[in-house]
């Protein structure tokens, strides 16, 4: 039962670290992105999941 106990406290780093890799991700596709609106989509999507990762930051 301890060993269920601990993984609740062990999966908010792990969402907070593939939050970080969309972020990085997102930002890379729009530096490459040719089409403006995409590029200003793709930039808004990583501002909001940079405010989502801070709300969740432990």
């Amino acid at each position: 039962m301890d060993q269920d106990r601990s993984k609740p406290t062990s999966a908010p780093d792990d969402r907070y670290e593939r939050t970080q890799v969309l972020i990085a991700d997102l930002r890379r596709r729009a530096e490459t992105c040719e089409d403006p609106r995409e590029q200003a989509n793709l930039r808004r999507s990583a501002d909001s999941l940079v405010r989502l990762a801070t709300a969740l930051r432990p």
